[in-house]
């Protein structure tokens, strides 16, 4: 197979990880980076049912040479969140598994982020806080809420573990914590610095999924659209948060941090 999967250890951090690259990798070889996001109730099993999608992708030329790396990480407690008081999960997705990585292979010549639900909110906030470490961004049916404000978001958009991501993203309803942790805020922040950055960014969510969540996808393109921030933004029609559309939305999103990696 011309891509191997692998299981490893971060062991500073006791984060275990699968790891995609070339089964012919040579070492010192600079390849770009790809940060892939499980979503909630997950883990970097999420990297292994992928497999395929991403053997497609660099079969037909359009996903190169590159190191693919997915961490585990916990739902409650987690949430790609730094929490106030315990473990800095988005510090140790974004930065120190990278760094990691880095000591392994060598520099990175481009990262990008893959990420579904849970993940894509995780991506989206990595990238917003520092596009210009980014080449690209691809979140399905991101975890993000048609609001601004913890009494923004209504209720019918934060069920079950929605709601513990939403309650975890400003413990106490503190409306600026709220907005340092969520995508819109940070859009919002760090706005001149994305568009100056070439970062290139795809939204992609069913119309019809189950939790409501293209609702906070279409909410986000209207922001997006207000700051004059390039984006990619598509409304697949029928397709839910999950089912028969996943694999082929899965695999467009592979082909877009392709094409976003390999441009020079």
């Amino acid at each position: 197979m011309p891509l191997r999967l692998s299981s490893r250890t971060f062991t500073s951090h006791a984060v275990e990880y699968r790891l995609l690259l070339p089964d012919d990798h040579r070492e010192g070889e600079r390849l770009p980076l790809v940060l892939h996001l499980h979503g909630a109730m997950s883990s970097s099993v999420s990297l292994e049912l992928a497999l395929p999608l991403y053997r497609k992708a660099f079969d037909s030329g359009e996903f190169p040479r590159a190191v693919v790396a997915c961490p585990s990480t916990p739902t409650q407690g987690g949430f790609y969140l730094d929490q106030e008081d315990g473990p800095a999960w988005e510090t140790m997705v974004g930065t120190e598994l990278p760094a990691h990585l880095t000591e392994t292979f060598g520099a990175f010549d481009r990262v990008a982020l893959l990420g579904a639900s849970m993940g894509g909110y995780g991506a989206l906030k990595q990238a917003f806080a520092a596009p210009e470490r980014f080449a690209a961004v691809a979140a399905l049916s991101p975890a993000v809420f048609p609001g601004e404000s913890p009494a923004d978001v209504p209720a019918r958009n934060i069920p079950s573990v929605l709601g513990e991501l939403h309650r975890a993203m400003a413990p106490g309803g503190d409306a600026e914590t709220y907005a340092r942790n969520s995508v819109h805020g940070r859009a919002r922040t760090r706005a001149e610095l994305i568009r100056s950055s070439g970062l290139s960014v795809l939204i992609d969510c069913g119309a019809a999924d189950e939790f409501l969540l293209h609702e906070g996808a279409a909410y986000l393109h209207g922001v997006l659209n207000e700051l004059d921030i390039e984006h990619r933004f598509r409304l697949v029609e029928g397709a839910g948060h999950v089912g028969p559309a996943a694999e082929r939305r899965t695999l467009d999103a592979i082909r877009f941090l392709g094409r976003a990696l390999m441009s020079r």
